[in-house]
């Protein structure tokens, strides 16, 4: 039995027949995957919402030399870029680097703020005259001591 060989009638009515067999399941498969498709946004929705409220910031302090070159800013944007990648699992809307400028008495100040999932990438130096601080320092690192042969640290 060849295609052509069948008259368009028969074929219109085995296609019938197949929807008609095939249409629960279809609505079944359709219902599931707008359920998928809801808990999906309900989800990523929370891990945005839980990463905004989970925020670090640092504060750059240049120096008053402080004139970077061209290939610096490129390699601080791409630094600035790697937050995204640090802060894995967190949505795109979560993991966003936002930077604030403010003037207190003549002095401009810049902070970086990000996820705190990508708290290491925020603390490196983008430039080699700019001093990085958290505000809540860094007495929550410890250094780690490693002993030597015969036990001695």
């Amino acid at each position: 039995m060849n295609l052509p060989d069948l008259p368009v009638d028969e074929l219109l009515a085995q296609l019938q027949a197949v929807l008609n067999t095939a249409a629960p399941y279809l609505v079944a498969l359709g219902g599931l995957g707008a359920a998928v498709w809801v808990w999906w946004t309900i989800r990523r929705a929370a891990l945005v919402r839980e990463a905004l409220a989970d925020r670090v910031q640092v504060e750059v302090i240049p120096t008053a030399t402080f004139d970077p070159g061209e290939g610096e800013v490129g390699r601080w944007a791409r630094q600035l870029g790697r937050v995204h990648h640090a802060a894995d699992g967190v949505p795109a809307r979560g993991s966003a680097v936002r930077l604030r400028y403010t003037a207190a008495a003549g002095k401009m100040r810049c902070y970086i703020e990000g996820p705190a999932a990508a708290a290491a990438v925020l603390n490196m130096p983008g430039f080699a005259e700019v001093e990085v601080r958290t505000p809540h320092g860094q007495a929550d690192i410890r250094p780690v001591h490693f002993t030597g042969p015969g036990g001695t640290p």
